[in-house]
């Protein structure tokens, strides 16, 4: 079990921390620009990349929950499927994201293509879609994402395979968050403020503390190789 356990948890510090790289270069900032439309046409390997980069975080999202499932099943398998479900629903809405920013692509070519004759439904169009898009990415998915790390911070918390300030920050971190996100889906704040980004720096800094610490330290077992498990 000590194998099975090392090797599962220094894999998944690889893929939080890789989730934290590509997660920066996902940053699509002619999608994000106020000129969006214009902008996405000047730059549009950017935009592929940034959609590339997506794909990748989805993956390492789907993979984090796979390598942990088995073991924070033995903790609670209710909770530790809802934390994957949470998973696979925040990975869904992450690719309709995805496929909604490059439709932003798509409809700023044609407009440059077509020339300025339906500019106005164009431009009508393209916002619907940049709303669309920043409510499923800043919005939504968070809500999906918060709520499977809210269960899987509190079965970290109930076991031993974690300082106990880990999981604590986690779930207030990712309370935060769900919080940021709250205050953006009524208007209170708008996305890449620096109100947001301060909201989710807790959160981002957890992930690279949590990422770094399995990587090198990974759960605690005891002598006979379990995880202890409250």
């Amino acid at each position: 079990m000590m194998k099975f356990v090392n090797r599962r948890d220094t894999m998944a510090g690889l893929l939080i921390l890789l989730g934290l790289v590509v997660g920066i270069l996902s940053i699509a900032p002619a999608v994000d620009s106020e000129d969006f439309l214009t902008n996405v046409v000047v730059d549009p390997i950017g935009v592929q990349l940034s959609a590339l980069f997506q794909f990748i975080l989805f993956l390492t999202y789907m993979g984090f929950a796979i390598l942990l499932f088995p073991i924070l099943q033995k903790i609670d398998r209710d909770l530790a499927l809802g934390f994957l479900s949470f998973r696979i629903i925040a990975g869904c809405i992450l690719i309709f994201g995805i496929m909604v920013m490059l439709a932003i692509l798509a409809l700023g070519q044609e407009l440059e293509l077509f020339g300025s004759g339906n500019v106005g439904v164009g431009q009508a169009v393209g916002q619907m879609l940049k709303v669309i898009r920043d409510q499923t990415n800043h919005v939504f998915m968070v809500f999906a994402l918060g709520t499977g790390n809210l269960m899987l911070y509190w079965m970290l918390l109930r076991s031993d395979l974690l300082p106990d300030w880990l999981p604590l920050w986690g779930l207030f971190g990712t309370m935060l968050s769900i919080s940021a996100s709250g205050f953006l889906l009524f208007e209170y704040v708008e996305v890449i403020t620096p109100e947001y980004l301060m909201m989710n720096a807790p959160t981002a800094l957890l992930e690279l503390v949590l990422g770094i610490w399995l990587l090198t330290k990974g759960f605690k077992v005891n002598k006979g190789g379990e995880g202890h498990v409250l």
